[in-house]
This record gives structure tokens, C-alpha cells and sequence, in this order.
């Protein structure tokens, strides 16, 4: 069979290896020079950079983990025990927040804990920002939640819906944050990730590159039209393929094939997040991931890619990459010398590079569920045309489960 696989991220390329592999005459067309999408890597006088966050391999589905690192053996890989830290009220507060109250001045941490013990109250609220204070109480939600969300999403809390974040963030119980404030022991916290592999040279490119190995790819390739015809599908008037496996973001559909009238509206009131990531050179640190949730700063969040791995910068330097949500501006060099950027002690010495992504965090609105049923069902009719990814799929899911979905995607291909 003859596929084709628009867009060569973690999604579109997992699914090439398989279905390459399954004997198919696979070709993967990328618009970018560089393959990987939202999991790429470059370096700047010498310091390693993810443009898009440092991205981590971590999962709870075994054949993911073993899949991978059948491809890139394990130890070419750094295990690293999660550290990540709130900078909350000139503090490092450990996360997650409300596993770490016993770091908190004695008044936030009772107000806290006072309100967490009763919360949860009446019935689950529908939107996220009441289902924040209605979850963990006023005390954690006013001080943390709400604000750090209020930065990720600048988009309002009270319109976007609850179900995408179940697995995404930690929803202790009672039991376990009253443990927490007893036992004062940070290893106690379990949290998502909180432990993970990141490859010791290359970023996590090194990856991307060792799946896409053998792979046919077209980079620098802009896709300009795609029709069905009695022959299959044509991209830009090329020999027909069998089928297509779209990985591409949603709003770019209607700009290259035809679609009905209704479809194009559900797809156009998907919202997103654009994202500028800043990388810059600090003092070194163990610190793998700090967010900062108080709104006197632009950055919500900056990874540590010298933390990573310890060849992502020049000996006994450090790096980071901060992330700002919203849309594209310039980052000159006068851009660390803003005093609303970062608080001033994290060290932000010098700009080394920067990013910005168009198509960064899928959010979830009230109007999500009805929007993507619509689309999901419409392309469901055809099985010769099946979307894949973050984008293709509009869902905020994290590099394993896109591996994931590509298997499942791929299996039932192969049937």
C-alpha cells in the first residue's frame, strides 16, 4: 500500500518506522528543513536548545519505552529524578504545590490545608477556574493554580472545559497532602514525570533522528492541494497514494482540500496557544523545571536544559529556556534587561537563541467536545484519510501517547 504521512513530528514519523516495517511504500512530507516538529533540538555556541520545551521520555505503557529504546538503547540516555521547583513569594517551593504546603509560611500553609480538607464540596463544577477552587480550595487555587493557569492558557479559565487535564495534572487526595505536611519529605510527593530519560547528546533531535533513520522524507515541502480521485489521493498533483495520515494542525486542512461548510466551522473556532520559548545562559543548576506563577512576570515557566543533560552548554555554565505565552514579538538584546521577564535572581545573563510556534497548547473550551466530535466524525467516513498527533487530532497529549496512538493507528492498518 501506498501512504503518505503529512508532517514529520514524533506522531507522523513513529507511524512511518511502523508501517515502513509492515511492508508499506511510505513517504513522509515535512514543510520544515528540520524534522521533528514540536520535539526538535539545534545548538548555539554550544548550548543545547529545544525550541519547544525540553522534551522528556517518560510513560507508564511499556511497549512505548521498550519500542524506543529498541531504536536508541537505553544507555544513551540520562535518567534524572524530576526537580522541580515554584518560585512562590521569593521562595522555591517544591511541586507540586499542594504536596509541598509544609514549604510555605505557617498562615498560606493553614489557609491552605484549612480549605483543601474542605473542598470538594456540592457538585463538580463544568468550567476549569471553578473546578480549580471547587478541587483544592480557595487557599491553593487564589495562590497557585489560578494565576499559573491564568499564565499558560491566557485564555479565560471559566470558559475552557475540565476533562482534558485528568492524567495531566496531580490530583492528590486528602490523605496524601496531609502525609505530605506530616512526613516533610519531598521524595514522598509522587507527581507525573517525576522521574525521566533525556538523551545524553543531541536533545531529544537524537531521538527524532534515530526513528526517522531509513525513512523516505520530503523536507521544505509545502503541501498546496490534496484531492481524491478514482485513482486515490494526490498531493499537489503527484503518482496517487493509498492513503493519507494527517498530522498536521487542524486550521491548515481547509487551506489545501475541500471540506464542508460545517467542518470548516468547527475547525475554526478550535483554540490554541502560540508559544515564544527564550533559551539564555544562567549560573548552573539542578533544577530541571521552575514555574512562576505570579503575574509580575511574563514567563510562566523556564526548563533547564543544562540539567538535562550534561552536555547541553559549556562547562560549568547552565541554560534555560523560558516560555511566554501569546503572540510573536521581538526578543532583542535589550529583551534581558526587562525586569518583567524573570524575577532577577534566577541569573538571566544573555540571550542565545529564540523561538516562536505558532501552533503550541491545544485549549480546551466549553466548545471543544461538540467541535471535534463534528470533525472526528467527519473524517471517520473515510478510512483512507485517518488523523494523528497533538494537531491532527487537536489534543493535548504528551510525546508518549502520541507514540502510542500511532501504534494503535498503525495495528489497525495492518489488520
Amino acid at each position: 500500500m501506498r501512504i503518505a504521512i503529512l508532517g514529520a513530528g514524533v506522531s507522523g514519523l513513529t507511524a512511518a518506522r511502523l508501517l515502513l516495517k509492515g511492508g508499506h511504500e511510505v513517504t513522509v512530507y515535512e514543510k520544515n528543513h528540520t524534522i521533528g516538529g514540536l520535539a526538535r533540538t539545534r545548538f548555539t555556541d554550544g548550548y543545547l536548545y529545544d525550541p519547544h520545551g525540553g522534551h522528556i521520555l517518560n510513560s507508564k505503557h511499556k511497549v512505548v519505552m521498550d519500542w524506543v529504546f529498541s531504536i536508541m538503547p537505553k544507555d544513551m540516555w540520562q535518567f534524572t529524578e524530576r526537580n522541580a521547583k515554584i518560585f512562590f513569594n521569593g521562595k522555591y517551593i517544591s511541586y507540586p504545590f499542594e504536596l509541598s504546603l509544609c514549604e510555605l509560611d505557617t498562615e498560606d500553609a493553614i489557609d491552605c490545608v484549612h480549605d483543601f480538607i474542605l473542598a470538594q464540596a456540592g457538585e463538580e463544577p463544568g468550567n476549569f477556574r471553578d473546578w480549580l477552587l471547587w478541587n483544592f480550595g480557595a487557599g491553593i487555587a487564589n495562590r497557585y493554580m489560578i494565576p499559573y493557569n491564568e499564565k499558560i492558557w491566557a485564555y479565560p479559565l471559566e470558559q475552557m472545559e475540565t476533562q482534558w487535564m485528568r492524567g495531566k495534572m496531580p490530583l492528590p487526595t486528602k490523605k496524601e497532602m496531609i502525609r505530605s505536611m506530616l512526613l516533610k519529605n519531598p521524595r514522598e510527593r509522587k507527581m507525573p514525570h517525576s522521574t525521566f530519560y533525556y538523551p545524553l547528546h543531541g536533545g531529544i533531535q537524537s531521538m527524532v533522528d534515530a526513528i526517522a533513520k531509513g525513512i523516505n522524507i520530503k523536507t521544505d515541502y509545502d503541501i498546496e492541494r490534496i484531492v481524491k480521485s478514482d485513482s486515490g489521493w494526490i498531493i499537489n498533483n503527484e503518482m496517487p497514494v493509498d492513503r493519507i495520515i494527517s498530522t498536521i494542525p487542524l486550521p491548515e486542512l481547509p487551506k489545501i482540500m475541500p471540506l464542508p461548510d460545517l467542518i470548516c466551522r468547527n475547525i475554526q473556532d478550535l483554540k490554541y496557544n502560540s508559544l515564544t520559548t527564550i533559551l539564555f545562559s544562567c549560573p548552573e543548576t539542578n533544577i530541571t523545571w521552575l514555574y512562576i506563577p505570579s503575574h509580575e512576570y511574563r514567563s510562566h515557566r523556564v526548563g533547564y536544559q543544562s540539567a538535562l543533560t550534561p552536555y547541553a552548554c559549556p562547562k560549568g555554565e547552565g541554560c534555560g529556556a523560558l516560555e511566554i505565552i501569546g503572540p510573536q514579538f521581538d526578543v532583542s538584546p535589550e529583551f534581558v534587561k526587562q525586569k518583567s521577564i524573570l524575577p532577577e535572581e534566577l541569573g538571566f545573563r544573555e540571550v542565545l537563541d529564540s523561538e516562536f510556534t505558532k501552533y503550541a497548547y491545544v485549549i480546551h473550551d466549553l466548545n471543544y467536545r461538540e467541535n471535534i466530535e463534528n470533525i472526528k466524525t467527519y473524517f471517520a467516513r473515510d478510512d483512507t484519510f485517518q488523523l494523528l498527533g497533538r494537531w491532527g487530532t487537536w489534543n493535548y497529549k504528551n510525546m508518549d501517547l502520541c507514540m502510542l496512538d500511532a501504534m494503535i493507528l498503525v495495528k489497525s492498518i495492518n489488520k
